[in-house]
């Protein structure tokens, strides 16, 4: 590298510094000290060993000389409005809040401290429609037959 190069690194590093703090340019290892080295090992090992566990818990089919791994359908089901979902972007929301993203957005949203501390609708306080989660689930359900037909389908 030449000098140039050197020195419009040092114009960027001092831009960036000026205009979002001097914390954005400093490396990262020069406020690293031991404290914060045993709480990130110790974070580590507590994640290692969860993971571990949902790994020796999980149910195990061998058949013939394969291991599968069984997969329990009830994680799909909504535990506020009892819905069976098939939407994929219902899984962020079953596994940070544990619901679904109509009860998210109908109870989570902006409580979310009131959700974490352990508050859920009671009985009184809500009732799922069940017709309409039903028809709901069969339109899902349909669309997806009706896709993979077309797929099938010469047009």
């Amino acid at each position: 590298m030449n000098e140039k190069n050197y020195n419009q690194i040092a114009a960027v590093e001092k831009a960036i510094s000026e205009k979002y703090g001097k914390e954005t340019v400093q490396d990262f290892r020069s406020d690293w000290q031991e404290v914060k080295e045993k709480d990130y090992l110790i974070q580590l090992k507590s994640k290692r060993l969860k993971r571990q566990s949902r790994k020796n818990h999980r149910e195990k089919i061998e058949i013939n000389d394969v291991v599968i791994n069984k997969v329990s359908k009830s994680d799909r089901v909504c535990p506020v409005c009892k819905t069976y979902s098939f939407s994929a972007g219902d899984d962020l929301y079953m596994n940070r809040f544990d619901c679904c993203q109509q009860c998210y957005i109908n109870f989570v949203e902006f409580r979310e401290e009131r959700w974490e501390s352990g508050w859920r609708p009671s009985d009184g306080e809500y009732r799922p429609p069940k017709l309409k989660s039903f028809i709901r689930a069969v339109k899902r359900y349909a669309g997806k037959i009706l896709r993979r037909i077309k797929k099938w389908l010469p047009f």
